[in-house]
């Protein structure tokens, strides 16, 4: 398998990743979010949860359009920490209102959440966000002890 596949495998097996924006004063904002990986590309929707706001009026949204430039966090914690390991993706975000990309996330994320075919996700008007990464920075412990040999 090589680097790709491997990187592909890991995004694909994760549920959570951990967008940072941050607006022109570069402030920084996270959040927790589903995602999908495919075609080297990393998409997210703004789904149905409870949220005191919505659409382009959330941060992450408003940041985007200020400032494309995100990272996005995938990680493996466990309490034997050699097991520990992350992927942190730098890219450009751009936002997805309509057309076949968006419907091909949405598919995709209804595959993943079984949350999201409940809710008909596909059906949604909302927003989905694509990063298409420029950096990719892989770390984990058992590299880690294998490069200090």
């Amino acid at each position: 398998m090589d680097a790709r596949d491997d990187l592909t495998a890991l995004l694909q097996a994760h549920r959570i990743g951990h967008l940072a924006t941050a607006n022109t004063a570069a402030v920084p904002h996270v959040v927790p979010v589903c995602f999908v990986y495919e075609a080297r590309t990393i998409y997210s929707a703004l789904d149905h949860k409870p949220k005191r706001l919505t659409g382009y009026r959330l941060k992450r949204i408003r940041n985007i359009l200020e400032n494309p430039h995100v990272a996005f966090l995938v990680h493996h914690y466990a309490e034997d920490w050699q097991q520990l390991s992350y992927v942190l993706i730098q890219g450009k975000a751009t936002l997805l209102e309509q057309g076949a990309e968006r419907q091909r996330a949405l598919m995709l994320l209804e595959e993943k959440y079984k949350q999201y075919r409940e809710r008909h996700l596909t059906a949604s008007a909302g927003l989905v966000i694509k990063i298409v990464p420029e950096t990719v920075r892989r770390w984990s412990w058992q590299e880690s002890a294998t490069l200090e040999r």
